[in-house]
């Protein structure tokens, strides 16, 4: 006996680097989430670090930021990027898994989405123009576009 189910479960891959001064985010959507689609997120990310300073990227231990091709990637940037990776398992110590959190929130809770494109764009109209702001005496605070509701 087969049952019928809603369908082939689909997914895309996020990545994001949030400026914890300014709260701006530059974040990029993918069709996979490895080590190839990791260096093309990170290209940007080089284009917008002056020259003359290094950025410090916060990371998880996830597989495709430490596999070698990755290492051999950091090490050819290592003037302008500079890896911390954070200990194993310890999410509350990387604040952007807090936006992450609110970003599933926003679009997956009590929602199902039956059109990958129209979900991808709705992730694409919340992340553009979102200021994260972390050091608010009252917790984390997330600003997002003022027409996100009328358009997901």
């Amino acid at each position: 006996m087969r049952i019928p189910a809603a369908g082939a479960d689909r997914k895309c891959a996020i990545f994001g680097a949030l400026d914890y001064a300014s709260g701006q985010l530059l974040s990029v959507l993918s069709a996979r989430k490895d080590e190839t689609a990791f260096m093309a997120f990170l290209e940007p990310l080089l284009q917008a670090v002056p020259s003359a300073e290094a950025l410090v990227v916060v990371l998880d231990n996830a597989g495709y930021h430490t596999s070698l091709a990755m290492r051999e990637w950091w090490r050819a940037h290592a003037e302008q990027l500079q890896p911390f990776f954070l200990p194993a398992y310890t999410p509350p110590l990387n604040l952007i898994e807090r936006l992450w959190r609110y970003l599933k929130a926003k679009l997956a809770c009590h929602r199902w989405w039956n059109d990958l494109e129209r979900l991808q764009q709705a992730a694409e109209i919340l992340l553009t123009g979102l200021e994260v702001h972390f050091h608010a005496t009252d917790g984390p605070t997330f600003q997002p576009p003022h027409y996100f509701c009328e358009t997901a």
